[in-house]
C-alpha cells in the first residue's frame, strides 16, 4: 500500500505522541509515589505527636506492688484522666473488644474502643477474585473512623480516645431487625453518649444514630458541630489492580446538585462548599456510603489517594460536619450502606442520585443502559445460566432493532458504489488543474442532485447507532451482574480474559498492553478488520493532496484496539465480536439477496431524465460557491 508524505508524517506524529504520553505518565507516576510517601511520613509524624489517652494498664499477679504504691498509681492515673477528659474521664480506660452486628448479607464488626465500625464483610456470596474469602470493604489495620467533638475546656477530642460498653457482644438480624447500642459513660450516670446501630434482615443498610444524653452543653453543640472523620484503605478485590483503581474514587452529592466525584486516575482532595447529601467510598463494584437526610455541613473535606502496593486499590478520606440540635439532650440520624453497586439495591434506598455511584454514562448513554440494556440482561439472567449466551442474545436483539438503520446505511453505500465510475470521471477531468477544487466540488454536487443520491445519507444511520455503541462500552465495566461469571476461557466477564500471560515486566509494553494476551480482544480485532475490509472495499483512495487514506486509518485503528481493549472486560470484547460477526452476516446477505445494483443504476438513470428543482439549501450553497469562485478569480488577477 502506497503511503503519501502527509499520511506518513501523520503516523509518525501519532507514534511520537503515544510514546510521549507514556513517558509523561511514568514521570507523573514517580512524582505521585514520592508525594504519597511524603504524605505518609507527615501523617506518621502527626500521629506520633498527637496526645494519647491515659489508660490504666491491667496488672498481673507478677506485677503486684505494695498496696500503698498501687493506690497512689491508680490515683495518679485517675487525676491525669480527669485533667485531660473532665466529665468523660470515666470512659478513658477499659479494654478494646470486637462486637458484631450481622444479617444474611453483611457482617459489621465494631470495636468498644471508639464505638465505631471497624470492618465490614459481605456474606451474600460475593467473593474476592480467585479466592474463597468474602468481600471486605477495607483493610481494618490501616483504616480508622471516629466522631470528633469539642469538650468544653478540654478542646477537640475523638471517640477513639474512649471505651464504650456494648449492649451485646453479637447481634444477629437475619430473622428480625437487630440493634446494637454502644454506650460511652461519664462521671455522672445520668449523662452519656450512645451510638445506636440498627440493621434489618436482608439489607445492606445500617442506620446509625448518635444520642447525646445530658451532655449537650459540655459538648458545646449550640456553637460547634461534631465531625465524622473516616479514613479507609480499600482491599483489592478484583482481577487487575489497574482496572479496579480506574473505577474507584470518592463519589458524593451536594444538596440540589448532580452527583460528582474526585479523580479516578490520581490523588485528589477537595473542600466542598455546599451541604452534602451523601458521600461514597466507591471501590469498583462495591461501596461504603454514609448518608445524611438533612445534609452534612458546608466545608466537608474529601480526598482520594493511589497507594503504591498491590494489596489495596485506593485510600479514601472524608471529614464531614454533623450539626446536632442544641440542648442538653440531642440526637442525629445517619445511615450507612455497605454493599454492592447494584442498581436495584441503591434505588431501594430512595436517596436522590445514589444510584449514580454506578457510572452508566451521561445523558442518553446512561438512559440507554438503565432502561434498555440492563433490563435485558436481568431478564435473561433469570432463566439462562450462561452470561456469554446472554451477551449473544442481547447483541442479536440490539442488531435486529438497528437493522432498519443498517439497511439505510447499506443502501446509501450501494448508491455511492454505482456512482463511483462517474465520480472517478469528474476527478479525472479536474486532475492536475490548479485551483480546480471548487469546480470539482460543484460538478460532484450537481451529479448528486441530478441522480437523487444523498452523499450524507449514510452518516445519519451511523450517528444514530453511536449512543448504543458507546452505551455498551460503559455498561460492561459498570454492571455487577457480570462479575465472577465465566464463559469459555474467560473466568470473569467483568475483567479481562487471558489465553497467555507472563510475570516479567517489559518496559513500556507492560504499561500500555499489560502482562497477558486477551483472546476475545484478538477475535474482536480480527472481526473488526474483516468487517472494515468488506465495508470499504469500494471506497476510493484520497484524490486530494493531504487527505488521509481511510483504509489505512481503519487498519491503524484496528491495530490500536489490540492495546486499548486488552485490559477491558472480556464481556465487552465478546459483545463487539458478536456484533461484528452479525454485521458481516447482514452485509453479505444484503449484498447477495436484497440490494440489486442494476436496479439502483436504472433508478439513477431515470432520475437523470427528470427536471430537478433546486432546494433552498442547494441554491444558497451554489450562490456561496459562486461567490467563493469570484473571490478566487479576483485574488488570482491581483497576483
Amino acid at each position: 500500500m502506497k503511503i503519501d508524505k502527509n499520511t506518513a508524517i501523520g503516523l509518525v506524529l501519532m507514534g511520537l505522541m503515544m510514546f510521549g504520553f507514556l513517558w509523561y505518565n511514568m514521570k507523573v507516576g514517580e512524582a505521585q509515589r514520592k508525594a504519597q510517601q511524603a504524605k505518609a511520613d507527615s501523617l506518621a509524624l502527626v500521629e506520633a505527636a498527637a496526645p494519647k489517652p491515659a489508660i490504666v494498664p491491667e496488672m498481673t499477679q507478677a506485677a503486684v506492688q505494695p498496696a500503698m504504691r498501687d493506690t497512689m498509681s491508680v490515683a495518679q492515673h485517675s487525676q491525669i484522666n480527669q485533667d485531660k477528659f473532665g466529665i468523660l474521664s470515666a470512659a478513658a480506660q477499659g479494654s478494646a473488644q470486637d462486637v458484631v452486628l450481622s444479617n444474611s448479607k453483611i457482617r459489621v464488626t465494631l470495636n468498644t474502643k471508639g464505638g465505631m465500625v471497624k470492618n465490614v464483610e459481605l456474606t451474600d456470596g460475593q467473593k474476592r477474585y480467585a479466592s474463597d474469602e468474602n468481600i471486605k470493604l477495607w483493610i481494618d489495620s490501616l483504616s480508622r473512623t471516629k466522631i470528633q467533638f469539642n469538650l468544653s475546656g478540654k478542646g477537640s477530642l475523638g471517640s477513639d480516645y474512649f471505651f464504650f460498653s456494648p449492649s451485646a457482644s453479637q447481634v444477629d438480624a437475619s430473622q428480625s431487625a437487630g440493634q446494637l447500642v454502644m454506650k460511652m459513660p461519664s462521671t455522672d450516670p445520668a449523662k452519656y453518649i450512645e451510638f445506636v446501630y440498627s440493621l434489618a434482615p436482608d439489607s445492606y443498610k445500617v442506620d446509625f444514630k448518635i444520642n447525646v444524653v445530658g451532655l449537650g452543653d459540655e459538648l458545646e453543640l449550640a456553637s460547634k458541630p461534631i465531625n465524622l472523620e473516616w479514613y479507609a484503605v480499600g482491599y483489592a478485590n478484583e482481577k487487575g489492580i489497574s482496572a479496579e483503581r480506574s473505577k474507584s474514587s470518592v463519589f458524593y452529592r451536594e444538596m440540589e446538585e448532580d452527583r460528582d466525584y474526585l479523580s479516578e486516575s490520581g490523588d485528589k482532595n477537595e473542600v466542598l462548599e455546599k451541604k452534602l447529601n451523601w458521600m461514597a467510598f466507591k471501590q469498583d463494584y462495591f461501596s461504603a456510603i454514609v448518608i445524611s437526610k438533612d445534609g452534612f455541613k458546608e466545608g466537608a473535606q474529601v480526598a482520594v489517594m493511589v497507594p503504591q502496593d498491590s494489596l489495596s486499590n485506593k485510600s479514601f478520606f472524608a471529614n464531614l460536619g454533623v450539626q446536632m440540635p442544641a440542648g442538653s439532650n440531642s440526637s442525629v440520624d445517619l445511615s450507612y450502606y455497605f454493599g454492592p453497586n447494584d442498581y436495584k439495591e441503591l434505588r431501594s434506598l430512595e436517596v436522590e442520585q445514589l444510584d449514580k455511584v454506578i457510572d452508566y454514562g451521561w445523558g442518553i448513554i446512561g438512559w440507554v443502559n438503565k432502561y434498555c440494556v440492563r433490563p435485558l440482561f436481568w431478564f435473561f439472567s433469570s432463566w439462562i445460566g450462561s452470561f456469554g449466551l446472554i451477551i449473544l442474545i442481547v447483541t442479536i436483539i440490539i442488531k435486529t432493532i438497528l437493522f432498519p438503520v443498517t439497511w439505510k446505511n447499506f443502501l446509501s453505500s450501494a448508491k455511492m458504489r454505482v456512482l463511483k465510475p462517474e465520480i472517478d470521471e469528474i476527478n479525472k477531468k479536474f486532475e492536475g488543474k490548479a485551483d480546480a477544487a471548487l469546480e470539482k466540488q460543484q460538478a460532484t454536487m450537481a451529479l448528486y442532485r441530478q441522480t437523487g443520491v444523498n452523499p450524507f445519507a449514510g452518516c445519519i444511520p451511523v450517528l444514530f447507532q453511536m449512543p448504543i455503541l458507546y452505551a455498551m462500552f460503559r455498561f460492561f465495566p459498570a454492571e455487577i451482574v457480570l462479575r465472577g461469571k465465566s464463559f469459555l476461557w474467560a473466568d470473569d466477564l467483568a475483567a479481562y480474559d487471558s489465553i497467555f500471560s507472563w510475570t516479567q515486566q517489559i518496559p513500556v509494553l507492560s504499561s500500555i498492553y499489560g502482562n497477558h494476551v486477551s483472546g476475545f480482544t484478538i477475535l474482536m480485532c480480527i472481526s473488526t478488520f474483516v468487517y472494515s475490509k468488506m465495508s470499504m472495499q469500494n471506497t476510493p483512495a484520497p484524490t486530494q493532496p493531504g487527505m488521509p487514506d481511510m483504509k489505512l486509518m481503519m487498519n491503524l485503528f484496528t491495530f490500536m484496539m489490540l492495546f486499548f481493549f486488552n485490559n477491558q472486560p472480556s464481556g465487552l470484547s465478546i459483545y463487539y465480536f458478536s456484533a461484528n460477526m452479525i454485521s458481516i452476516g447482514q452485509m453479505w446477505a444484503i449484498k447477495k439477496y436484497f440490494i440489486d445494483e442494476d436496479a439502483i443504476r436504472a433508478k439513477i438513470d431515470s432520475n437523470k431524465k427528470k427536471v430537478k428543482t433546486k432546494s433552498g439549501f442547494m441554491q444558497r450553497l451554489e450562490e456561496a460557491q459562486k461567490l467563493q469562485k469570484q473571490k478566487l478569480a479576483q485574488q488570482t488577477k491581483k497576483k
